[in-house]
C-alpha cells in the first residue's frame, strides 16, 4: 500500500471534496483515478488494486470550515466576510474560499487546516484496509504474545524472607532500569524509600511475584497488612518489572492475586504508595478501579 505522503494527502483531500465526480485511488501509487478510466475488467482482474476514497460529507467540511473561522481574528473585515459566507445557505463553500482569496497566508494556512484536519479520517480508512488484508491473509490470528505468556504464569506469594531469589536484586535492577534517564540521586532515593517503609513496617512484608519456572520472577509486587480499628488495610509499596514486561499487563493479574490474599487477611482497603510502579500500571489505576489520593491509588476491596 501507498505511503500517505504530503502529495498524496493533498490529491486525497481534493478528490474526497469534489463531489461532482466519481473517484477511486491505486492503492499501490496513491494516484486518483477517474472510474470512467477503469474498465470493468481491470477492477475484476486486480480487486485489491483500486478502492474508493474515504467518505466524506458537506457537514464534515462545513464543521472544518467552522472550526477554522473560529480561529481568525484579524483583520477584523476578514472575521466578518468568513461569518458571513458560513450564513449562506447554497454556495457556502464557494464563498469562504472567495473570502479568503483576499488573504494569501490565510488561504495558505487554511489549506493547512483542513490537510491536518482530514489526515486522521484518511490515514483511519488506510488503516482499516489494511486490516482487511491482514485478515484475508491469514484465516486466524496467532494468539497474542502477552496471552501466551499468561497462560505459562504462576503467582505465588511468600513472606519476604522465603523468596526463591534475592528480591534486593530484583528491585536494584528494576529502579536501575526505570531511572536511566533521571538523575542518579532519584534512583538512591527511590530505594531508600522502600527500604526505610519495608524495615519499619508492623508486620512481615510479604511479596507476590509471577514467573514461569517458580524462581525468576517477570513481575514481583512488595506489600504489607496493618491492622485498622477491626479491619486490616494492604499497602503494596511497589511493583517491579522489566520494560518488556510491563506492556504485557502482568501486573495486574498480579495486584488481583494480592487483593485476594489481602481480602482473605481481613483487609478491606488496598494502597499502592511509592516510586517503584510501572508508568503503564498508573495509567491504568482507574479503568481497575482504583481512585487517586494525593500521589497514592486506593481501591476498596
Amino acid at each position: 500500500m501507498f505511503q500517505l505522503t504530503d502529495a498524496i494527502l493533498e490529491r486525497i483531500v481534493f478528490a474526497m471534496e469534489d463531489q461532482t465526480n466519481e473517484w477511486l485511488i491505486d492503492l499501490r501509487t496513491g494516484d486518483i483515478v477517474d472510474r470512467s478510466e477503469v474498465s470493468d475488467e481491470d477492477l475484476e482482474a486486480v480487486p485489491e488494486r483500486y478502492t474508493d476514497l474515504p467518505f466524506w460529507s458537506s457537514r464534515q467540511g462545513f464543521t472544518i470550515l467552522e472550526a477554522f473561522a473560529a480561529t481568525v481574528t484579524s483583520p477584523p473585515e476578514l472575521k466578518l466576510a468568513l461569518n458571513a459566507a458560513l450564513r449562506r445557505g447554497k454556495g457556502v463553500f464557494k464563498a469562504f474560499r472567495h473570502a479568503l482569496s483576499s488573504n494569501d497566508a490565510l488561504y495558505r494556512r487554511f489549506q493547512e487546516f483542513k490537510l491536518n484536519a482530514m489526515r486522521p479520517t484518511i490515514e483511519k480508512w488506510m488503516h482499516a484496509i489494511q486490516e482487511e488484508d491482514a485478515l484475508a491473509a491469514v484465516k486466524e490470528e496467532p494468539e497474542d504474545l502477552a496471552d501466551i505468556i499468561a497462560s505459562e504464569l504462576e503467582i505465588q506469594t511468600v513472606a519476604l524472607n522465603e523468596a526463591p531469589f534475592d528480591v534486593g536484586q530484583v528491585i536494584s535492577d528494576y529502579a536501575t532500569e526505570t531511572y536511566t534517564t533521571y538523575p542518579p540521586a532519584l534512583s538512591k532515593w527511590a530505594l531508600l524509600e522502600i527500604h526505610e517503609k519495608l524495615t519499619s513496617w508492623i508486620r512481615e512484608p510479604w511479596i507476590a511475584y509471577a514467573s514461569i519456572d517458580g524462581t525468576h520472577p517477570l513481575v514481583l509486587g512488595i506489600y504489607s497488612l496493618k491492622p485498622l480499628e477491626g479491619t486490616a488495610c494492604c499497602a503494596v509499596w511497589g511493583i517491579f518489572a522489566s520494560k518488556e514486561c510491563a506492556t504485557m499487563g502482568i501486573e495486574w493479574p498480579l495486584l488481583d492475586r494480592i487483593s485476594s490474599e489481602a481480602t482473605a487477611a481481613g483487609a478491606s482497603l488496598i494502597i499502592l504508595d511509592g516510586p517503584l510502579f510501572p508508568s503503564s500500571l498508573n495509567e491504568e489505576a482507574t479503568s481497575h478501579g482504583f481512585m487517586q489520593a494525593g500521589s497514592s491509588l486506593w481501591k476498596m476491596l
